[in-house]
């Protein structure tokens, strides 16, 4: 299976990095074919300008800054997110992923006067991320990550994706036996991929 590795944290020392690492390394060791994008590395520019909001719904001009993002994600049969949660959402390069490559008649469609999944051949869709708040907390507030992860992206998706959602919670009071755990089970979710 061809496999898109979207990453984003911008530090290589961090338990981000070490769960990148363990995912990547676990699907090409199962066998996939991976496609793995570093955010930072990347030099992803996440900043929607002007010029890319006035040609958001110009089809295929809209694509042009972005063309390179756009195939990856297109090419690929199963998307992986591998980030961190900060300030209960998404880290800004990858809001600004999803708000510059998901595009008009990249990631919907319009079909008959409604909106239809535009990226249907993604079969599989995993989020591997870590939390600071407590899972409980995270629910208060309604844990927009999760659903971004397991709802707004399913709905662009295959009609029969299937999703996974992986998530360490509490990760600057939990011990390193139960971040050992965490990054152990990843990896074998991986291998069964």
């Amino acid at each position: 299976m061809k496999v898109h590795v979207v990453y984003a944290h911008p530090l290589k020392t961090s338990l981000a990095a070490r769960l990148h690492e363990t995912v990547v390394t676990n699907l090409t060791a199962a066998g996939h074919e991976v496609d793995d994008l570093d955010l930072y590395a990347d030099g992803f520019n996440p900043v929607l300008s002007p010029e890319g909001r006035s040609d958001y719904h110009e089809v295929p001009k809209n694509r042009e800054l972005v063309d390179d993002y756009v195939s990856r994600l297109q090419a690929c049969e199963a998307l992986v997110l591998c980030h961190p949660v900060w300030n209960f959402g998404w880290p800004a390069i990858l809001k600004g992923y999803f708000d510059r490559v998901f595009l008009p008649e990249v990631s919907f469609v319009f079909q008959k006067n409604r909106l239809g999944p535009g990226l249907t051949n993604i079969r599989r869709l995993t989020s591997v991320t870590t939390y600071g708040s407590k899972r409980w907390r995270a629910m208060v507030l309604g844990d927009a990550p999760r659903k971004n992860g397991t709802r707004f992206l399913r709905a662009v998706c295959h009609p029969r994706v299937r999703v996974d959602y992986h998530a360490l919670y509490n990760i600057d009071r939990v011990g390193q036996a139960e971040i050992d755990g965490f990054i152990d089970r990843v990896g074998r979710k991986m291998r069964e991929y």
